[in-house]
C-alpha cells in the first residue's frame, strides 16, 4: 500500500470496509461467476409466426428503401431478402440453387440474417431452408468485412433467444467453424464477451472456440470481459478455460489498461483475485501509460475506484509517459477528476524526491501536472481509447485524441 488508506472519506471507508468483511456475498457473487450458465435456447423456443414485439415501420421511421431493393439479386436471393419463407421454399422445391455469393450481399443465409430487425421471426425458417438447400454457412459475408455468419448472428441479433438458437442450430447442425476468422479481424468468442453474453461465452468454449484468440488490434476476449461490472460474468467461463488473464494488444495494452480506461472498482475486485501472484499494477503500454493513468483519463471513472488503486493496491502517482506528457495527476486535472482524487494522486510535501532502484533520482515537480481542464461532455465514446466526445467518434491512436487531435470530431 502506498499511502495511508486515510485518504478515503468517512462513507467510502465504510463502504470498502463493509465491501472487505461480506465475505459470504464475495464468495456468493464468485460461484455466480464461475458457475455454468443454463443451457441456451434452441429453435423449440422461438416464436417464429409473428415479431415478438409487433414490430411495424412508422411514418417517423420509414423502412429504408435498400431493404426492399433486389437489384442484381436471383430470384431466390430476392425472395429470402425480402423476407419471403413461402416464396423461399417454392424456389427451393422447384430448383433454385441456394449456393450463390455476391460480393454486395455474402450468401444467402447472410441476407437472411440481415433481417434481424423487422423481421427476426423469420430468419430460422430462411436459414434452415437455404442452408439445406446447399448454401455455405462457412461463406464470408459482403464486402468489404467478409463477416462470418457465426460473428453476424452474434453481433447483430439483440433478443438472446434467437441469438442463442440460431448459434446451436449454425454450431451443431450445420457445423460452422466457431474459430472462423472474419476479414475485418474479429471472432465469434470476441463478440460474445464484448456483447456481456456469458451463456454464449460458455457454450462456444464448450464447442471448442479458443479464447486466445485477437482480433486486428490485438485485443483478446479477456480484454473485454473486465471494461465493464456487467462484463464481469464472462471472466469466469474464460478463466476456467485457461485463457491468459495478462496479454498486451498492439499497443501493449493489458486487460488492466481496459479496466482503469473504464475504473469500476467492483470489476478490478475480482479480476484482482484471479491474476498471477506479483503482477505488476504499474504495468505500461507502448506509450508508457499506466493502468492508473487510463483510470484519471476518464471523466467518467468512479473515483473511489481510483483511490483504492492507489491507496489498496499499490499504484504509483509518479510514472510519466514516453513522449513526457503526461501523468496520472495531470490526467486528471484535465479531466476535471474531483478535488479529493487529485490529492490522493500527489506524494506528501516530505516525499517529493525518490531514488529509483537503477540509482535514478526524481524530483517531483507540480508545474509539471497542471494544465487547464479539458472541454467534456458525457455522449459518445471512442471504442478503442474511450475519449469522452459529443459526436461518436471514429478509431484513432491511443493517445492521439489528447496530443495530435486524430479525432477530428473529439470535444476534448
Amino acid at each position: 500500500m502506498s499511502q495511508s488508506e486515510g485518504g478515503f472519506n468517512p462513507q467510502e471507508s465504510e463502504a470498502f470496509s463493509e465491501a472487505n468483511r461480506n465475505i459470504k456475498a464475495h464468495q456468493a457473487e464468485l460461484k455466480l461467476i464461475f458457475e455454468d450458465p443454463p443451457d441456451l435456447a434452441t429453435a423449440k423456443d422461438l416464436i417464429i409466426d409473428h415479431h415478438p414485439s409487433n414490430f411495424q415501420w412508422w411514418s417517423g421511421n420509414p423502412e429504408p428503401e435498400e431493404n426492399r431493393d433486389t437489384t442484381g439479386l436471383t430470384p431466390l436471393a430476392a425472395a429470402v431478402k425480402l423476407g419471403n419463407v413461402e416464396e423461399t421454399k417454392r424456389l427451393i422445391d422447384e430448383g433454385a440453387r441456394a449456393d450463390v455469393y455476391g460480393p454486395a450481399f455474402g450468401s444467402l443465409p447472410h441476407l437472411a440474417v440481415a433481417l434481424y430487425y423487422p423481421g427476426i421471426h423469420k430468419i430460422f425458417p430462411l436459414l434452415k431452408l437455404v442452408i439445406e438447400a446447399g448454401a455455405d454457412p462457412n461463406a464470408p459475408g459482403p464486402e468489404p468485412e467478409r463477416e462470418s455468419l457465426l460473428c453476424m448472428v452474434i453481433g447483430t441479433l439483440y433478443l438472446s433467444n434467437y441469438r442463442h438458437a440460431i448459434c446451436r442450430y449454425l454450431i451443431e447442425n450445420a457445423k460452422v467453424d466457431v474459430n472462423a476468422r472474419s476479414q475485418s479481424g474479429t471472432y465469434p468468442i470476441i463478440i460474445a464477451t464484448e456483447i456481456h453474453d456469458r451463456a454464449l461465452v460458455h457454450y462456444l468454449i464448450q464447442h471448442g472456440a479458443d479464447v486466445n484468440v485477437s482480433d486486428d488490434q490485438g485485443i483478446r476476449p479477456v480484454h473485454l470481459a473486465v471494461d465493464s461490472v456487467s462484463s464481469r460474468r464472462c471472466i469466469g467461463p474464460l478463466f476456467k478455460a485457461g485463457a491468459d488473464l495478462l496479454p498486451r494488444d498492439h499497443y501493449g495494452r493489458t486487460p488492466l489498461h481496459f479496466w482503469g480506461s473504464h475504473c469500476h472498482w467492483s470489476m478490478l475486485r475480482y479480476f484482482a483475485d484471479l491474476l498471477p501472484q506479483g503482477y505488476d499494477i504499474n504495468v505500461k503500454d507502448d506509450d508508457g501509460w499506466t493502468p492508473l493513468m487510463w483510470a484519471c483519463k476518464n471523466t467518467r471513472s468512479d473515483a473511489l475506484a481510483i483511490k483504492i488503486l492507489v491507496l489498496h493496491y499499490g499504484a504509483d502517482i509518479w510514472p510519466v509517459s514516453y513522449d513526457g506528457q503526461w501523468s496520472a495527476l495531470k490526467l486528471a486535472n484535465y479531466s476535471k477528476v474531483h478535488e479529493e482524487v487529485k490529492q490522493i494522486l500527489k506524494p506528501p510535501e516530505d516525499q517529493r524526491q525518490r531514488t529509483l532502484e537503477d540509482g535514478t533520482k526524481q524530483v517531483w515537480d507540480p508545474k509539471f501536472h497542471e494544465i487547464a481542464p479539458g472541454e467534456h461532455h458525457d455522449y459518445n465514446s471512442c471504442s478503442n481509447c474511450h475519449t469522452v466526445s459529443r459526436p461518436p467518434l471514429i478509431f484513432g491512436r491511443v493517445t492521439d485524441g489528447f496530443l495530435n487531435g486524430a479525432h477530428t470530431e473529439t470535444a476534448l
